[in-house]
């Protein structure tokens, strides 16, 4: 049975916009998804309320996702997590032995 090989389709109208946005120059460093180009960011907290009259944000659920995206249920974050460095433990410190004095 033998494989072919089939040519590359012409991307359709969206497409061919979702690539001219992706490949637009970022002068101001923006935040961009890198799945749809989108600049829109969008932060889901849980429990917010109002405490003596100003806003109290609640727990971070989900931060710095593309919200084109979620409209469409997908999440697709816009940065990636920060790498944890791995510390090293301090060193134990023995407790002091009791010295008698005679």
């Amino acid at each position: 049975m033998p494989i072919y090989l089939v040519p590359p389709t012409e991307p359709s109208p969206k497409q061919a916009v979702i690539e001219r946005i992706k490949a637009l120059p970022n002068a101001r460093l923006l935040i961009q998804c890198n799945r749809c180009g989108s600049r829109s960011v969008l932060t889901i907290t849980n429990g917010a309320s109002i405490v003596a009259g100003r806003y109290k944000r609640g727990t971070v659920i989900e931060d710095r996702i593309c919200a084109d995206c979620h409209r469409q249920g997908i999440r697709s974050f816009m940065l990636p997590d920060q790498p944890k460095i791995a510390r090293e433990p301090k060193p134990r410190r023995s407790k002091p032995k009791a010295v008698k004095i005679e």
